[in-house]
């Protein structure tokens, strides 16, 4: 009867030595588990930082560039009469024609990804047009060349491709101070005898000016960092040349070609 009452120790032990290995198996396996997966990411991560600086150096050019441009551009513009003011017929200014023109600008390109980059100078910008007349019945003549003179400062964002060769469309806007005014007048007497003058004074000019631009192109880089940009664009001026009780209404554009040397830094 005591026999019976107590408890097999033996038997107690043995299961409590299998739960126990059991444990001791599971703790080995999640260890051994963790330790070769953090081995795994350790061996991926400096191949994915590679990747990831990879794709970063691809998606970005560092390249910024500093150049000089010469733009040989025809100038012409849109005039009405100042209906808010006296409403001034246009009469000879009508027949004003379009003025080829240099302008010049010192800027610099930073680029924002591959594909994109920024476009920002400092430019001498001209517009103007001029007025030639004749007589039919004498040797009578009138000419004149207007030029309105700013220092601007274009800004482009522009979209590239290609890499030694590269190619690009842009477009941005030019705010405009006013500068100067230039007019040069020929004219000849019913005689034929010849006079000219220069007018530079006009205080019915806007002190500033702002207009929009479109660019294209093509560049060609050379493995000494120099480079040559050539490039077409369209101008065209927002607000009024003129102060708001002038006569008329005058807004400027024009249509030429640049040239550019460039220098990689």
């Amino acid at each position: 009867m005591l026999s019976f009452l107590k408890p097999k120790q033996n038997s107690f032990f043995s299961t409590f030595e299998i739960m126990s290995i059991k444990k001791l198996l599971s703790s080995f396996f999640v260890i051994i588990t963790l330790n070769s997966f953090s081995q795994i990411i350790s061996k991926q991560n400096p191949s994915i930082s590679k990747d990831v600086s990879a794709k970063n150096k691809i998606s970005k050019d560092t390249n910024s560039k500093f150049y000089i441009e010469a733009s040989y551009v025809v100038s012409f513009r849109t005039l009405e009469s100042n209906i808010n003011f006296l409403n001034t017929p246009l009469g000879e200014r009508v027949n004003e024609t379009k003025l080829p023109i240099w302008n010049y600008t010192f800027g610099m390109t930073v680029p924002i990804s591959k594909l994109v980059y920024f476009d920002g100078g400092m430019s001498i910008l001209r517009n103007g047009e001029q007025y030639s007349w004749e007589s039919t019945t004498s040797d009578s003549s009138f000419n004149y060349q207007t030029n309105y003179n700013y220092l601007a400062l274009p800004l482009q964002l522009k979209i590239q491709g290609g890499n030694k060769f590269k190619y690009f469309i842009g477009a941005g806007i030019v705010p405009q101070i006013y500068l100067s005014y230039k007019q040069e007048q020929q004219w000849t007497d019913s005689l034929g005898s010849k006079r000219n003058k220069k007018e530079t004074v006009n205080n019915e000019n806007n002190s500033f000016a702002f207009s929009w631009i479109v660019s294209a192109g093509i560049e060609l880089e050379f493995e000494n960092k120099f480079g040559l940009r050539l490039s077409a664009n369209y101008r065209s001026q927002l607000n009024n040349t003129y102060t708001k009780y002038n006569d008329y209404i005058h807004k400027a554009n024009a249509i030429g070609f640049n040239l550019a040397l460039t220098r990689t830094f």
